[in-house]
């Protein structure tokens, strides 16, 4: 298994393709995170994306496009 990945908000937000002020605001919210050594706020990856993931999963425009790429699916193997 892979070494753990550490980012500071400005990394996390480009990862996930956020804002650092809505990174801030899901550590507010509850999102695990740290202090690195030098006094910035970090988090782990892994804890980041698994919190996208809660909340695209909770976002009722997300849930219709999940639902809908998979009709289309659906349809395209039936041809």
């Amino acid at each position: 298994m892979g070494a753990v990945q550490w980012l500071t908000y400005r990394e996390a937000a480009r990862r996930v393709g956020r804002s650092v002020r809505t990174i801030k605001r899901w550590v507010k919210d509850g999102m695990p995170a740290g202090w690195d050594d030098q006094g910035r706020r970090i988090m782990r990856e892994d804890v980041l994306l698994a919190e996208l993931r809660r909340r695209l999963d909770a976002w009722p425009p997300h849930q219709h496009r999940v639902r809908a790429a998979a009709l289309d699916g659906e349809a395209a193997a039936w041809m």
